[in-house]
Order: C-alpha cells, then sequence, then structure tokens
C-alpha cells in the first residue's frame, strides 16, 4: 500500500484543511501518511517545506498538496518540484476561488508549476472551467467532504432570527455585508441576534465601528472558533450568511447543511456550482445587504421554505462524505 505525504495549510490556531482531513481519514484505515504545513505562518511553513521535503519526499510513495496560491504558492511550488525531482507520483488539489487571477498574474510561474503533478484535481466543475480555458491541464475533480458524524441535525422550519456568520475579516470574506444586512434586519426584529465568527483580519475594525454606527445590538465577535465546537455553535443559530466575493467550495456551506441550517449566501464564483438556489438555500447577488435582509425576511415568515432547505441541505452533506469520496480518493493516490 502507498505511503503518503500530504503538503497543506494548517497553522495550529487555524482550521484543518481538505488534506489534513483526507490525511486523518486514511490514517484510520492503516494508510501511512504525514502532514506537512503546520508553521504558525507563511515564511514558516515555507521553510518547514523546504527542510522537511528534502527529507521526507524520498521516504513516502504519493506527494498530496493543497494548492491555494498567493503567497502560499511559493512552497506548494517547493513541495511539488521537490516530488518532480525524486520522480513521485503527485497530486495536486487546486483550491482557491479566486486561483485565476492568480494564475493570470504568474502565468509563466503558474503553467510551469502546475504542469509537474500527475494529477490536478479540483473540487467540483467552477476551478475546472476557469482553469481549461487558461489552457491548464485538470485531470477531474473530487468534492470536498465533511465528517457527518460530526455534526448534529436539527431540522429548521419555525425560524428564530439568530444568525451565524463563519467567514473571518478578511475582504475577500466581505463581512461588513453581513452587517449591513443584519442591521435592516434588527429595524424588524429587535431582538435579532448575529454571531460573528472566524480569523480577525483586515476588516476587524471596520465592522466593529458598523456595529457602533448602526447601533446594533446583540452582534458578538467570536474570532477562529475550533472545528470541533461549529456543531455546537450552529445549534445556538437558525440562519447562516455567507457574503463571500470570491470562493470556491467552501466547507462551511456543507456544514451548515449537515446541522440543518438554512443558508443566504452570495451567488460569487463556485457557490452557485454548490447551492441550488430555493432548492437548499438562496443565493443574492454580492454587496445586495437589501436582498439578503429580503431573504432572510423570507426565511423567518416561511415554514416550507424554511423546512425544504434546513431538509434538501441535509441530503446534500450526506453526499458528501468521506464515505461517498474514499474510493475516488484511492482511485487517485493508487492505494
Amino acid at each position: 500500500m502507498n505511503t503518503i505525504l500530504v503538503v497543506t495549510h494548517r497553522a495550529p490556531q487555524g482550521l484543518p484543511q481538505q488534506g489534513s482531513i483526507i490525511a486523518e481519514c486514511l490514517s484510520r484505515t492503516g494508510v501511512q501518511t504525514r502532514v506537512l504545513g503546520k508553521a504558525k505562518s507563511s515564511w514558516g511553513r515555507l521553510l518547514e517545506v523546504i527542510s522537511y521535503s528534502l527529507l521526507l519526499v524520498p521516504l513516502y510513495d504519493v506527494l498530496l498538496v493543497d494548492v491555494f496560491g498567493l503567497r502560499a504558492f511559493v512552497y506548494e511550488s517547493v513541495a511539488i518540484l521537490c516530488g518532480r525531482l525524486w520522480r513521485k507520483r503527485i497530486v495536486a488539489v487546486l483550491h482557491n476561488g479566486s486561483m485565476r487571477d492568480f494564475i493570470e498574474r504568474w502565468p509563466r510561474w503558474t503553467h510551469f508549476i502546475l504542469s509537474q503533478p500527475t494529477l490536478v484535481l479540483v473540487p467540483h466543475k467552477f476551478l475546472q472551467h476557469q482553469l481549461s480555458e487558461l489552457g491548464l491541464r485538470v485531470d477531474g475533480n473530487i468534492p470536498n467532504f465533511v465528517n457527518l458524524e460530526h455534526y448534529r441535525f436539527r431540522e429548521r422550519a419555525v425560524l428564530s432570527p439568530r444568525f451565524l456568520y463563519l467567514r473571518g475579516m478578511h475582504p475577500f470574506y466581505n463581512a461588513p455585508m453581513a452587517l449591513r444586512a443584519f442591521a435592516l434586519i434588527q429595524q424588524k426584529y429587535s431582538d435579532a441576534s448575529l454571531t460573528m465568527a472566524g480569523k480577525e483580519d483586515e476588516d476587524s475594525n471596520y465592522c466593529r465601528s458598523l456595529v457602533r454606527s448602526f447601533n446594533l445590538r446583540n452582534v458578538r465577535f467570536l474570532g477562529i472558533v475550533p472545528k470541533e465546537k461549529i456543531p455546537a455553535l450552529a445549534d445556538e443559530h437558525d440562519i447562516h450568511l455567507h457574503t463571500n466575493r470570491v470562493d470556491n467550495m467552501p466547507i462551511t456551506i456543507i456544514e451548515m447543511w449537515a446541522c440543518g441550517v438554512p443558508i443566504v449566501g452570495t451567488n460569487v464564483g463556485g457557490v452557485s456550482y454548490l447551492i441550488r438556489n430555493r432548492v437548499d438555500g438562496i443565493l443574492v447577488e454580492s454587496e445586495d445587504y437589501q436582498a439578503m435582509a429580503d431573504a432572510c425576511f423570507e426565511l423567518l415568515s416561511n415554514r416550507q421554505l424554511a423546512k425544504a432547505l434546513s431538509r434538501n441541505g441535509r441530503k446534500r452533506a450526506e453526499e458528501l462524505t468521506w464515505e461517498h469520496v474514499q474510493p475516488m480518493w484511492q482511485r487517485a493516490l493508487m492505494l
């Protein structure tokens, strides 16, 4: 049986990426795995990957690399080139919803590196279409997944105005849109509450200033919530606001589906490939916080729609589990 070395982005204070979750699932079946990329900073991960790749790549049969681009592409490139040097089977999985922009900014570097892996995979057809248009080879797609047993399903029909935002404070995630939509909601539902969770970043201070300027009540900022605490947090809420400006196949949406939380999200990037509008979520245009608020008003008053989104979301989550994707990964990694 092949042994697997995984290179991903897994800072100790951050949330696990798919590569580390795949490694965990494989190790439970007896596959020897090791994960690189646990350093706290991008520079630390670069040093970790450079130093350990030279030592470890020769010892493993297959190299699995999560590719996010941007600054991380430096150590992702190092890992792929080390795998190529030692003539290993390399499986690269591209994740970033803005990957096309990054590739167009650095065409020679990215085309060269992404031509090296044995297999280039993406989570679904959004990136496959985007990258194929740029002349890059994409060999297939394996969807992101969750461990369903970690998520308690609670069907929502009669909703309370308790809103959850989980994507952090980077401008990509557009947290201010959630606050602007919530400001409209609280004008109608004075007891409405909003929990903002995720990594603090550039928009942190601005979001807190919006809370003050809109005189919002019942808004709390939690920072990063450990993965194992997300199901309990979801259980306290009835609607998830997903406001990204760019996205691919966010795990957050699958997690909310698993818990039965109806989703109102922006129709950007790969989200429209994932959410079926008014079937397992409601899609609105990016930046249109009025439409987001209106969608929430509809959910709060329409029990039939809320129940349908809750049930259909759970069914979608049941299709996106390790049991469903394990055969695909076994073929990709030649296990």
